[in-house]
């Protein structure tokens, strides 16, 4: 998933740059019977690893105990684990949101002398159950007493930047990084080249998520350009929600595009590259909310790496590198005409419609590229600790 991409590429990019990296993973993340065949401590793609906690959650009917080690017990493991392995001039790079975590790895880095940077992709008060209050009571506590003792904060767009510098203590340092994203296609096929398709498809992955993904607005859209044109274009999905279970299904069976849409599941990142190589054309849709404003999804950047039209809003930091027309096909939110019509003149002029995608992968080559972005952080790191001179 977008996190575990960004973070591969935060260490690939520090690792360019001859910093030595440590991926440390402070919570259980799998099921009994689920694993992805890597063992809990070794090498990832040349980068070292530890699950400090185990890999493993307890039996899903031992509730209790999945319960304490998620809100207590991996936490505390993973607080003395860094106080045994953090070393005075390390940076510590915190990439996780709980608030009980947060305290306890800052309290080690501080004991250790390291410098400690905070993840900022997601604007917290968008997560959870926000309407909550005892969620604004955390995010306000989180705000105003956790914040200030960071060192320094990555932030992935401007809205997110401004965020952070409101609550950040006064001598931290913030650094803006876009969404990061590898080229998988240049050369690099791994056996799963073949179309899976004999008809043109629009290609969505990751989450299928309302307040994030609109997902609605796009089988709306969908069903509308079928019925108006009667395609033999598919909607293909992947992701975690894309499956038997997912709640998108009555409102596909209503639409009547059962027939046209696909649900793959999670896929290997190797398939996903090939699905995304041979698709039509890709719609990441935002809708204007809080998350969505300063938010910077990874999908956008793994579509434009490969290639293909890329249909999106006027919402968020995209529109920094993309042109309507020129890189990318850019629509206001709740414009269904106007997704419709791109959706038709992608298939139409597939010619045209590939030019234009072409030049969205040289913007996604240039700025969101881990090498080229690898040595601002490397730089942004050291300043951290020259500030102390």
């Amino acid at each position: 998933m977008a996190a575990a991409k960004r973070q591969l590429c935060y260490a690939k990019g520090l690792m360019n740059q001859g910093h030595i990296i440590d991926v440390v993973v402070c919570q259980k993340c799998f099921e009994p019977n689920d694993d992805d065949d890597q063992p809990a401590k070794g090498e990832y793609q040349g980068i070292k690893y530890i699950y400090t906690c185990g890999k493993f959650k307890h039996a899903k009917n031992n509730k209790l105990m999945r319960g304490i080690d998620y809100l207590m017990l991996d936490y505390i493991r993973s607080f003395f684990y860094a106080l045994k392995h953090i070393h005075r001039k390390d940076a510590v790079f915190a990439y996780y949101y709980p608030i009980f975590l947060q305290i306890l790895i800052i309290i080690a880095s501080k004991i250790k002398g390291a410098k400690i940077v905070k993840e900022t992709c997601e604007h917290p008060s968008a997560l959870g159950n926000v309407t909550s209050y005892w969620h604004k009571l955390c995010k306000w506590f989180e705000y105003h007493f956790v914040m200030p003792h960071y060192d320094g904060f990555i932030a992935i767009s401007r809205d997110l930047s401004k965020f952070v510098i409101k609550y950040k203590g006064r001598k931290a340092q913030c650094i803006i990084v876009p969404i990061l994203v590898e080229d998988f296609n240049d050369g690099n096929n791994n056996g799963y080249e073949k179309n899976e398709y004999n008809v043109p498809y629009i290609i969505h992955t990751g989450t299928m998520l309302e307040q994030k993904d609109s997902i609605s607005k796009i089988l709306h859209a969908f069903a509308r350009f079928k019925k108006e044109t009667q395609s033999t274009c598919k909607l293909v999905f992947t992701g975690p929600q894309a499956n038997k279970k997912c709640k998108y299904l009555p409102m596909i069976r209503e639409l009547g595009v059962e027939d046209s849409v696909e649900l793959l599941g999670l896929v290997s990142p190797e398939r996903v590259a090939v699905l995304q190589r041979h698709a039509a054309m890709t719609i990441i849709y935002k809708s204007d909310n809080l998350q969505t404003r300063n938010c910077f999804p990874t999908k956008l950047g793994e579509m434009l790496i490969s290639g293909i039209p890329v249909i999106t809003t006027t919402v968020g930091d995209a529109n920094i590198y993309l042109e309507n027309e020129k890189n990318a096909f850019i629509i206001e939110p709740d414009d269904e005409d106007k997704l419709v019509k791109y959706i038709k003149y992608i298939l139409d002029k597939p010619h045209e419609a590939q030019k234009i995608g072409a030049e969205g992968k040289i913007i996604a080559k240039k700025y969101f590229n881990p090498i080229f972005q690898g040595k601002r952080l490397s730089d942004f790191y050291i300043s951290l600790f020259n500030s102390e001179t």
